[in-house]
């Protein structure tokens, strides 16, 4: 196994004249739960977007499990799991019928994972997904991310607008997989107690650079003053040395 199952240099995205990602450098260590953290805007749903192939950066490289996710992006998504931040899937399609779907482009997919995913999730697929709450519709897509055992789970805001009940059964889904497979995540969340629950490693994007990163534990010491994450996240980049890449 690399050591990084991410990593990126020099990544640019501009759409028209807006600079999204400007000289990105980023490493994610392989087996590590890497938090994306940032503020609205800073490029966070674009990064993963370029990782998992499904956008072109217009400079800089990627390499993902060892892939250039720009000419090998269904190679990539093969053996990535993502959730993006928004559930488009055609919402007149049965949940079980987009699973025997989906489940056609992936040669390492598992039913009986798939179903053991329904059952921890208290899921019934039969229904039409249009008539799914916001809750059940993510834990569809954390099971499709999830059935075919990825290496790496990408997950944009997985948990933004859930219940308790349904964020803890979708928590529970992410650390079961942890406990199986060798496998890396990358998470983006806006929200600080699931950092900490989750995350043993923090990146911080603003205006498209990683400007901190490092395990929680230093990251919420690097505002000085104790370990105080939600201050440290706060704190201004300029007063904060970012992590060295190589």
């Amino acid at each position: 196994m690399n050591e990084f199952a991410v990593q990126a240099r020099g990544l640019r995205v501009r759409f028209g004249r807006k600079r999204v990602l400007e000289g990105l450098d980023l490493d994610v260590p392989s087996g590590s739960v890497t938090a994306l953290v940032g503020p609205n805007g800073a490029g966070k749903s674009t990064l993963l977007r370029v990782l998992v192939g499904a956008l072109v950066p217009d400079g800089g490289r990627a390499n993902v499990l060892g892939l250039n996710p720009a000419r090998e992006g269904p190679r990539v998504r093969a053996r990535a799991g993502y959730v993006p931040d928004r559930f488009e899937v055609p919402r007149w399609m049965r949940g079980r019928d987009w699973l025997r779907f989906l489940a056609r482009f992936y040669p390492s997919w598992s039913r009986d994972e798939e179903q053991r995913l329904l059952g921890l999730l208290q899921l019934d697929p039969a229904g039409k997904i249009d008539d799914l709450s916001k809750g059940a519709r993510a834990k569809l897509a954390l099971v499709a991310a999830l059935a075919h055992r990825p290496q790496l789970l990408l997950l944009d805001e997985p948990f933004s607008g859930l219940d308790v009940s349904a964020r803890e059964a979708i928590a529970t889904a992410i650390f079961g997989h942890l406990g199986e497979e060798a496998s890396t995540v990358l998470l983006v969340s806006h929200s600080i107690s699931d950092v900490e629950r989750l995350a043993d490693r923090i990146t911080v994007l603003e205006c498209g650079r990683i400007v901190r990163a490092g395990d929680v534990e230093s990251v919420a010491r690097s505002a000085g003053g104790g370990i105080d994450l939600q201050s440290a996240l706060r704190a201004p980049s300029s007063s904060i040395q970012p992590e060295k890449v190589a």
